[in-house]
């Protein structure tokens, strides 16, 4: 059972343990749970340390500021809506995060547009939305050897999944309404 007000979440491991973050009062906004991040960070292990980390469709930041927390060197947050980049921005200070980028951008842009990689994507977008198909077919460029990529999406949906000549499955889990996967692109 949550002890803790709405509109709140904890990160649940790391330097920052315990600490809550604001969470904006939206509808379609639905940050991860506390045992699917502490499933997600276990699959990925201590490799969290130093890595460079994209939180696309960011929303409460959750993901990110948990990696943060657990030792990501850098993460950059990206999202659409301005209430979302506001709260983030807040959270980073309150929270007292340097390491990061909060960017303001369709993630589709953002992807198509980037001139670096990352160690580990997060893609958690709105259930409701087509945005894991959209994002599936431009993620490579974001992505070098070894990247992993963390995908969350309702339990009713069956997006395409990552191009398999680049990405194979590691691991995948459902808990409640949700399935999760982290993906790997081939070394």
């Amino acid at each position: 059972m949550s002890h803790h007000k709405p509109g709140q979440i904890r990160i649940i491991g790391g330097s920052h343990r315990s600490r809550l973050i604001v969470v904006e009062n939206q509808p379609d906004l639905r940050p991860t749970g506390n045992r699917i991040r502490e499933t997600l960070f276990n699959w990925v292990g201590p490799n969290i340390v130093c890595m460079r980390v994209l939180d696309l469709f960011a929303g409460s930041g959750i993901l990110g500021f948990e990696a943060l927390s657990r030792g990501a060197a850098h993460v950059t947050f990206v999202d659409n809506s301005r209430n979302a980049i506001k709260t983030l921005k807040t959270n980073a200070a309150d929270l007292n995060f340097h390491s990061l980028s909060i960017v303001q951008s369709r993630a589709e842009d953002f992807v198509q547009n980037c001139d670096e990689t990352f160690d580990l994507i997060f893609i958690d977008p709105p259930f409701a939305s087509d945005a894991i198909q959209r994002i599936n077919g431009i993620i490579t460029a974001a992505t070098h050897p070894g990247t992993l990529i963390y995908r969350e999406f309702a339990k009713n949906q069956q997006p395409p999944e990552p191009d398999k000549q680049y990405f194979s499955c590691l691991k995948q889990k459902s808990g409640g309404q949700v399935n999760y996967q982290l993906w790997k692109r081939h070394e």
